[in-house]
Parts: C-alpha cells; sequence; structure tokens
C-alpha cells in the first residue's frame, strides 16, 4: 500500500554493549593496530545483535517472552521462508534508527502459534504487536521496501504534531487538522487515527481555528485539499477517512444486467446490511474465468430476484478496492464472498459455479431459507471458507 512515511521516529533506548577491551585477553600477542581492528568488529558484531540487526527466529519458547521485550513489536508469520527480503528490511529499519523488535514464525512448525494469532490468515502474514497484544494492522507484504515502509509507518505517534501548515507537504497524502488539544475534535481525530497508522499521516496544528482537511501532496509540492464537513463523531469521520483511501470507480447512474454493481465507494453500505444477505462477485474484466463466470452470475441474480432478503451483486476487483482490508480481500478472480444480513465476516464460495450451486450456498449459510421454483437442489458440490 502506498502508506506515508514519517520524516522522524521514537525509538526506546537500549543498553551499551561492554567495552570490547573486556574481551580481548586472548589477543595480548597481537600487534597493536590489529588488535584494534579485531576490537572495532567485535564491538559492532555485539551492538548489532544487541539491536537485532536481523529478525528473531520464535517458537514456543520464547514467543510470550519476545512479545514483552518492548511495547511495540513487528512479527512475521510465514508458512514459505522469505529471509531476503524481510531482513533488508530489517537492516534498513535499522540504519534509519528504528530499533522495534522484529521476530518471525514458521507457522507449519508452530501450528498452535498459528491458531491462536492467524487461524485463517494469507502468508505471509505481518502483525504489529502493542503492549503484547496484536493490533488491528495485518498485511500480507513481500518486498523488503514494503515491510520497511510498514514497519515505519507504525513505530510513531498516531497524530504528527506540526509547527506549521507547510510541514504537511511532507507527506504524500494526510489529513490536516486544526484545533485545540483539549478539544473534541481532537480526540476524534486521535480514535480514527489510531486506525489509519500505516496508511495515512494525521497531522495536527495547534491553533484557534478548528477545521480538517485531506490533504494530497504530489511531486514539485502540488496539493489538493478536501475539506471535511460531516458530522463530529468518530463513526462519520472514520467513514469518510475510509472512503478517502479507497480506490474506486465513479457511482454508476444506472445499472448493466441484473446484478447490483458495487464499487469501493459503496462497497460498505451495499455489502454489509442488517436486513440483507449480500452475494458479492469479485471479478476483473480481462479474466478468462470472469467472462465465464459473469453470465452464470446474471442469471442467478435473475432467477433471485424475487427473494427480498438476497442482494446479488458485483464488483470490478482491478479497478475498485475493499475500505475494509482486513474482512474483504481478493488475490485472485473470481472470488465470491457470501455476507449474512448483520454479520460482518464473510464466506468465500467455492464450488461449482452452476446457479443450483450459488443458490443452495445462499440456503445454507443465508439468514433465511429461499425457495425457487422449479430448482433442484439435488447433486450440488460446494463448500464454504472463512
Amino acid at each position: 500500500q502506498q502508506g506515508s512515511r514519517p520524516q522522524g521516529h521514537q525509538c526506546a533506548a537500549l543498553p551499551i554493549a561492554p567495552h570490547p577491551f573486556a574481551m580481548a585477553t586472548c589477543w595480548q600477542g597481537l600487534p597493536t593496530w590489529r588488535q584494534a581492528c579485531l576490537a572495532l568488529l567485535v564491538y559492532m558484531s555485539s551492538v548489532d545483535a544487541r539491536i537485532g540487526m536481523s529478525a528473531t527466529h520464535l517458537d514456543d519458547s520464547n514467543f510470550a517472552k519476545f512479545l514483552s521485550s518492548s511495547d511495540k513489536v513487528l512479527i512475521d508469520f510465514y508458512d514459505q521462508p522469505h529471509d531476503k527480503e524481510l531482513e533488508s528490511a530489517v537492516r534498513d529499519a535499522r540504519s534509519v534508527g528504528c530499533k522495534v523488535p522484529i521476530g518471525k514464525v514458521d507457522i507449519n512448525a508452530n501450528p498452535e502459534i498459528k491458531k491462536r494469532y492467524v487461524p485463517n490468515s494469507k502468508f505471509p502474514q505481518l502483525m504489529w504487536f502493542q503492549h503484547g497484544e496484536p493490533t488491528q494492522y495485518h498485511r500480507t507484504l513481500r518486498k523488503s521496501k514494503q515491510i520497511f515502509d510498514f514497519l515505519l509507518a507504525l513505530d510513531r505517534e498516531a497524530v504528527v504534531q506540526i509547527k506549521s501548515e507547510a510541514e504537511v507537504a511532507n507527506f504524500n497524502r494526510a489529513i490536516f487538522a486544526q484545533g485545540r488539544r483539549n478539544s473534541p475534535l481532537y480526540k476524534m481525530l486521535e480514535v480514527v487515527a489510531l486506525k489509519h497508522m500505516d496508511t495515512v499521516a494525521t497531522t495536527f496544528l495547534e491553533s484557534p481555528k478548528e477545521n480538517i482537511t485531506w490533504v494530497l501532496t504530489s511531486p514539485g509540492d502540488v496539493q489538493e485539499f478536501d475539506p471535511y464537513t460531516g458530522e463530529a463523531t468518530v463513526d462519520a469521520f472514520d467513514r469518510w477517512v475510509r472512503t478517502k483511501l479507497t480506490k474506486s470507480e465513479p457511482i454508476p447512474d444506472h445499472v448493466e444486467g441484473d446484478s447490483f454493481v458495487v464499487v469501493g465507494h459503496t462497497f460498505e453500505d451495499t455489502v454489509l446490511q442488517p436486513q440483507k444477505d449480500v452475494f458479492l462477485l469479485v471479478y476483473a474484466p480481462w479474466c478468462g474465468y470472469s467472462r465465464k463466470m459473469l453470465p452464470i452470475w446474471e442469471d442467478f441474480a435473475r432467477k433471485v430476484a424475487p427473494v427480498e432478503h438476497l442482494l446479488v451483486a458485483k464488483i470490478d476487483g482491478d479497478q475498485n478496492e475493499s475500505p475494509l482490508p482486513e474482512l474483504f480481500s481478493w488475490t485472485a478472480y473470481p472470488t465470491a464472498f457470501f455476507v449474512k444480513a448483520g454479520t460482518r465476516t464473510p464466506l468465500v464460495f467455492h464450488g461449482n459455479r452452476t446457479v443450483p450451486a450459488l443458490a443452495d450456498f445462499a440456503n445454507r449459510h443465508g439468514s433465511r431459507r429461499i425457495s425457487l421454483e422449479g430448482m433442484s437442489f439435488d447433486d450440488v458440490d460446494e463448500e464454504a471458507e472463512l
């Protein structure tokens, strides 16, 4: 993700290594200059080990102790080693002074840790821990720069205090707020900022004014501004921020086909409904499998149209993103999510791509049963996966 990177980071101090010559008793027969070189190498190695120049291997024997070693901890849960990228990210982080402990867990060798922290995740899974507890910040990242950016975006205060509006240009995208620190606006800002630390910088300028603005800074310091005009509540402000962060096509004026068209900016309102089950197909126009699936999906939508408690929808996953990546994410097309009315956790459909199989799946997992005249659910082969 294109998260913002802050200019400075607060890192806790760690113990200094013992003086290297305290360990040099076996060097007494060497020339002085060689003693000095060896001493320097030992000193640097000792410092490197103490601040963790590589990720620490974790298992059941040391996992809990590692979590309690610092207020902030980053752990990589993996099923296949990707040491080169991870270790490069660790070295880059140390080079800018970040000392957050970084660990890695082989989930195949540690099933109990996997069951507790990442039971249904895709791997590798990076998870940020605060005060020994997992946070909502977990991402499937493989490249060194992505891991590095993720780490630095979280190793900071949620709200960046600035001294002038010009400092907002230090971030590629930012929330710029003005007001008093003891105001309800600041409390709202802080709560929402804690939810989006890896995707946007939240900046605050002490001022008698009181406003919030979304600021995009392009190369050459060209800026775009969009003021927040919604309610001064956490829910309303958080929804606005998620909308700004979500890639989306324009909201369509009319719907083509029998299934309802969803875009990034309508995703949450359409897919999470208190009174309706929603069956959502994520497709890509360039994908051959998607092109084969779409006529079946439209036929299914047409046949279940009389069912009032079920909405059949579709979204171009190549042109739109989910505003709730912790719940809905996709890496393959087509992918079909089923969300039961009043819930937020989707089921992923796997099975025969036929109208009867889709209808049977909705019957098995929906809030109410559906009855379609002339349709048989015999010999349906399907399964659900969270």
